[in-house]
Order: structure tokens, then sequence, then C-alpha cells
């Protein structure tokens, strides 16, 4: 008997053994029931956290009333905030509607404020859920849907709550446009206030006959007064208090008489060297200020203006953040000293006002108030960029890096903000070759940070991971200033261009032919360049398998140097690699996309796909030979997936994953979701959502490697994830063991 039993022991041992061995399959499950309890919400480089109170990613112009409150405007912000309108470090309103590009409207180039009302440039299209229908005032809410007509507008607002004020006669939905022309291919290039009157530059049309022309506005009645045309061409303008109107026009300002458009002998030619946007009148001074985007990244005052303008003075560091002296690392944020001056404006009490939008391709946005006399910062209001996740230092917490940034954490501060920026990392006038700088670049949104060989790198890619940008630092002589040492990008097969790897070998950071390790493209499709913990590079190549460079260490400038790739197939029961995830620390590779059993039902290219697999002991098998055709993984776990057919079933597909500690966290296409698996045993955890303090908002997940997280001493972890709506990046920290 007791023989039998060692036989029936040894059997039933040898069947575990066997069922242990094999693969693990997981079907996919709805995480919509099973959201998690012990996480919070916070958020990074933004000092408003949901829709009402997010400060814009950009600001291109900028207007300030006597009683110092401010108002900006640019062209797109994903979150509506177009216009906004400022006082004493806080956003007191949001005009709305203001022109992000929904139901027809585009925010124009120039706002203006008086102590009632908001006056906007707007145009509107009757393309995009435009209708036939009247407002209050018996005029169309919108034009009709013609390529040749739109209307091209000044919107009001009431300056203190954002709501339109509509006004007899007036045009659109609220009844609060005043339409200056209908023409699709004329523009408005300027608005300024004097008085009570507005004006407002307009572009002709040489096809129609249509001068360019100077149109004048009652403010109170929003009615046509008169108006004149202009030789020469238009641009910004800015009313002074002598009745004249500046004009900007290329490297040149001119003035005008502003009632008649009479030529003044005033004028001023813009340096050669500065980079200008706009510029105002300072009428309570009698000067004309001048914001520089230039290396300067400064304000130029000029004084007589009302003779011969003449630099008299600048406003800010020279040289803005990307200054270094005694105080102050290259990069580094303070007082005084400016990240891209696009617009500046003063008010009745000594305060000087300076919007910003950084001047590295990525963009992020800043105003800020300053007593001008002692030059001491009043206050502050910053946004992030529109779209990007960062990543944490693990050699200290605290600090995590967005792809052009440094923030410093107090996670102390839980459940809002939790982030102040130390640094800019990108310098387009030290490094213009800089991927992140490029003004028709690739648009960077995901950050790896990572410490290879005991030093600090950076790497980048873009949204759809189809590039990498690596960067190390070098504080002595840089400072915060990131400088390029590697860059990857997709080639193209059917255009005979490889894969592009080049690393800088002697540390100048300069391309050059003998530094690049270029390699054949097998698919430019492929959207998954990926940097692991150790410094090795991958990418998921699609149906082809993954792409692998060996990080090899440090060369004597203390870059990291690599070996030429090696092409690895895909395992049995997988195909497709959209996305691609190494944990050096456990030898454990991950693939995501599409497989045989839950395929690609049409060509949902922004999916990450179906299927996630995950192979113990990678590079391990790899080395033994073990990474054949047919080779199989160790784990198969099905997650949900929907075609797009209009049913909104596809909006919890997955967009980008990572893996931290014992999960895997896959953030899904909308709504700011990320749902959790067990690494091991691919059994879902549960849902993640922004918490109550953000409104439950969050945009899309608009990238391919959108999320990081980070596993802590007490056993919590902590994940960053994009939030592409409101410019912010949120940040969750989570107690699994509580849960």
């Amino acid at each position: 008997m007791a023989i039998k039993q060692l036989r029936l022991f040894l059997s039933l041992a040898a069947l575990i053994t066997w069922i242990s061995a094999q693969a693990q399959t997981i079907e996919p499950v709805d995480s919509k029931d099973l959201t998690l309890k012990n996480y919070s919400t916070s958020w990074i480089g933004n000092d408003g956290g949901y829709e009402e109170a997010h400060i814009p990613h950009d600001m291109w112009n900028i207007y300030t009333n006597n009683d110092g409150i401010v108002a900006t405007i640019c062209g797109w912000d994903e979150g509506g905030t177009n216009v906004g309108v400022y006082q004493n470090g806080r956003l007191i309103s949001r005009p709305e509607g203001s022109g992000t590009g929904g139901w027809g409207r585009h925010s124009g180039k120039a706002v203006v404020i008086d102590d009632h009302y908001v006056y906007q440039l707007l145009t509107q299209h009757g393309c995009d859920g435009g209708n036939d229908r009247l407002n209050d005032n018996q005029l169309p809410q919108y034009p009709p849907c013609d390529k040749s007509i739109e209307w091209k507008t000044i919107r009001r607002y009431d300056l203190f709550t954002g709501k339109g004020a509509p006004f007899n006669n007036g045009y659109g939905y609220k009844g609060d446009m005043l339409i200056v022309c209908r023409e699709a291919s004329r523009s408005l290039e300027g608005l300024a206030l004097q008085d009570d009157n507005l004006f407002v530059a307009v572009g002709g049309d040489e096809n129609q006959n249509i001068p360019d022309s100077i149109k004048i506005y009652d403010k109170r009645s929003m009615t046509y007064r008169c108006g004149y045309p202009v030789t020469g061409g238009v641009g910004l303008i800015y009313a002074d208090n002598k009745h004249g109107l500046w004009m900007m026009r290329g490297k040149q300002i001119i003035r005008i008489d502003a009632m008649s458009g009479r030529l003044l002998p005033q004028s001023l030619t813009i340096p050669e060297e500065v980079s200008a946007l706009s510029f105002s009148i300072d009428t309570y001074n009698d000067r004309l200020l001048l914001p520089n985007r230039g290396k300067d990244m400064n304000i130029l005052m000029y004084e007589n203006i009302y003779q011969q303008p003449t630099l008299a003075a600048t406003f800010g560091t020279t040289g803005g953040v990307f200054a270094q002296d005694n105080h102050f690392k290259a990069g580094e944020a303070g007082e005084y000293r400016f990240s891209g001056p696009s617009a500046a404006s003063v008010d009745g009490k000594g305060n000087i006002y300076i919007a910003n939008t950084a001047v590295s391709g990525g963009r992020g946005a800043v105003v800020e108030a300053y007593n001008e006399r002692t030059k001491k910062r009043l206050w502050k209001c910053e946004g992030l960029i529109f779209t990007a996740t960062a990543d944490f230092d693990r050699t200290d917490i605290h600090h995590v890096y967005s792809p052009e940034k440094i923030h410093r954490v107090d996670y102390s501060k839980e459940g809002g903000r939790i982030d102040e920026l130390v640094a800019y990392t990108a310098d387009p006038f030290r490094f213009p070759d800089d991927e992140r700088v490029k003004k028709d670049g690739a648009f960077i949104t995901s950050s790896f940070k990572r410490t290879i060989g005991g030093k600090s790198f950076l790497f980048v890619s873009d949204m759809y991971g189809g590039m990498l940008a690596g960067y190390r630092f070098d504080e002595q002589t840089c400072g915060y200033i990131a400088i390029p040492f590697l860059f990857a990008h997709n080639g193209d097969p059917d255009q005979n261009r490889d894969i592009t790897f080049w690393v800088d070998q002697n540390g100048d950071a300069v391309r050059q032919e003998n530094e690049y390790l270029n390699s054949t493209e097998v698919n430019q499709y492929s959207m998954s360049l990926f940097v692991d913990h150790a410094g090795n590079i991958w990418r998921g190549t699609r149906q082809q398998g993954c792409f692998f460079w060996k990080c090899k260490g440090l060369n004597s400038h203390g870059i990291p140097q690599y070996d030429k790739p090696l092409l690895y197939p895909l395992p049995k029961g997988f195909g497709d690699a959209k996305r691609i995830y190494y944990d050096p620390s456990e030898d454990a590779l991950y693939l995501a996309g599409f497989s045989p059993a839950h395929p690609d039902g049409r060509d949902t290219w922004w999916a990450m796909g179906s299927t996630i697999v995950r192979c113990n002991r990678f590079l391990e098998k790899a080395a033994a030979g073990q990474i054949t055709d047919g080779w199989t993984s160790d784990m198969t776990l099905y997650i949900p997936f929907n075609i797009e057919d209009g049913s909104q079933r596809d909006y919890t597909n997955a967009k980008a994953f990572t893996v931290e500690g014992d999960y895997i966290f896959v953030a899904l296409a909308r709504y700011g979701h990320i749902t959790v698996y067990d690494a091991h045993s691919g059994k879902l955890v549960g849902r993640i959502e922004p918490g109550e303090n953000v409104k439950r908002q969050s945009g899309w997940c608009d990238f391919n490697y959108a999320i990081n997280a980070m596993k802590q001493a007490d056993g919590s972890y902590l994940i960053l994830h994009e939030e592409n709506a409101f410019a912010k990046i949120l940040c969750y920290r989570w107690w699994p063991d509580q849960q």
C-alpha cells in the first residue's frame, strides 16, 4: 500500500511539475466593475488640476488692464483655455468656447480687455457642428458650410465669468460675435483698444481686389465706425494714448495715426538677433516693450518712443533660464529667469507681466508678474506641454523627469499639485540639433530616466515610438542642460533607408559619419523603441520580431556604447509586437500586440493590442540559442480589445503599458483609466481612475509609452500617467496590500 501511495504521489508531483512548466494563458476580463479603492490622485506640472482651473500649454500674446487683470491668448490649448484671465496669481475666468477647433471655432492672434469685457479675435466656420438656426438676435448662429466662407470675428465675453456677452446685432450661437469679414481667404492680424474704440488689422485679398485695412468699431455698441486701407501689409497692433497706433510688420514696428492711418515718423527696426512674437506700449511710462525669444531671453525696453524709439534697458536675466552664474546653474528655473518670453505688458501700479512659452519644441507656458522696480516676482501660473509623461529618478525619488523639465516632488502634498519646477533641460541655443527643440521635428512625449554605470541619463521618444533620443548630464559644463548623445529612428525598407542609430563617441554632441551604427530596416511601421534600466535598447518590430541593442558600458567620455543589433523572432502564438518592455532585474521580456487568437479585425493602428506575453530568463535563453522560430513564452495574457465600429467600446482598448514589481500597468485609450494585472499570474487586480480632486477628468492616452511606475519601500506604487486634456501629468499612489 505504501508503495502504491508513493507511486501516486510521484505521479501527481510529475503532473504538477509538467503543468507549471507550461505557458499560462489568461483570457480577457472587463475591469469596469473592479475599480480599486486604496489609491490617491495627485498631479505634476500645472497649477490647476482640472478643466476650469488648468493653465494652458501655450501663451502667444497678453494684455493687462490698469488693475493688473491679465488676459493671455494662444491659437490652441487642448483643454480649451485659448484665452485665460488672471489676477493675483489665479485664473479667474476662461472665456467659453474660445476656439480649440471644436464646433468650427479657432482662436486668433490677439486679445484685449477693459474693466468689463474680454475681446478676442476668433474665426468661425460652419462645417463642424454648424446649423442653420438663428440666435436671440434672429441672426445666424453659424455661417454656411462653404470652404470659401468663414466669419472673422471679434468675440466678446464677460471679464469675470467668461460667459459670452451678447449685444444687439451680434452673430453666433451666443449672439456675442461681431463679424469683421466673411472671406476664408482673409485674416485678422491684430486687435487694439483705445478709449471706446476697437481697432482691427484686417488682411485683404488681392484676387478680390480687397486691400489690407484697419477697421474701427465702437466697443460699447459693437458697431462699425470707420476704417482705412493700409499699404505694406498688416500685423499685430497696439494703441498708445496719444492718438497713435503701432503695428509690427516683420522686423519693423511702425506708428500711424489711429483714426486716419497717416504714417507717423516714429518707427523701430527689430535687431537681427532678436526673435519677437509681439510687443506692447507702456502708456504709463511712454515705453515700448519688446519680448525677446532669441538667445538673450529678456524684455527690451525702448524709451523716447514719440521722437525716435531708443533701447534704454532690459528686464530679465540675460540668457533667461539658460544663464549660468554664481547663484544658478544653466537651465535652472527661478525668478527673473524667463523660459521663452512671448509677450509683456504693464499695469498702472508699477508691475510688469510676462507670458512665456518655452523655446523648446514641446513648449509649456508660464505667466508671471513682477514689481518692476524691485524685480521681485509677485506671482506665477504655470502649465506643462500639451502631452507628456515623466519618469522617476531612482537614485532620488523626489525628482522626476518629463521630456524637457526636471520636477522636485513633495509627496506630502498628496491630492494636489505635488511638484515644483527645478529646471529646463532642452537648450536650443547650445544644442540646436537636439530633437526636442527642432521646429518641425518629432513631437516628443515619452520619458525614460535611467542610471547607467552610476551616471545619469535621460531618454525620450515621440508619440508613436518611432524614434528615441538619449541625453547625458555634465553639471560642471552644462548645469541641468541635457547633452545629446544618441538618436535612433525608424528606417524605410521601401526606400532602402536603414534604421538610424547614432551614438556620440567623442563627447562633442555633434553627429559625425563615423559615429553611426545603422542597420537594415525590416518594418517602417514599428512603434516601440524602448530603453531598459540597464541601458539596453529594444524595439518591437511588428510581425518581424524584436530588435535588441546591448549596452556594453560607458566609454572614456561617460557615453553608453552599443553592440550591433540582434533580431529575435516572435514567440509561438503571438503575431504583432507593437509595444515592448524588458525588466533586467528579472531577465523578463514583455511583448504587447496582437495574436492569432485575438487578431486586429482592421488596422487599429493606435491600439496597443489584445495580447501581452512574458518570457522569463529571455537573454539567458537567447545566449543559449533557445530563442528561435517557434519558441514559447511563459505567459500569454489576453486583454480587452474592440475594433472601432462607432459603439465606443474601443475606448477601453489598451494604449500603453509598463511593468514594475509584481504588476503590469496598462493605460487605456480614454478617460485616464489604468488596469492592473498580476505580472506573474496574469490575474486582473482592478482599475485605477482619476480621482474626485481632478473631477475624475482626463484626456485620451495619446502616445505609446505614456505610463511609468515605481515601487516604494513601504510596498506602495507610484504611477505617472499622461493627462493630455489639461496640460499636466497624473500621479497615483496605490497600496496593493490594503486592497
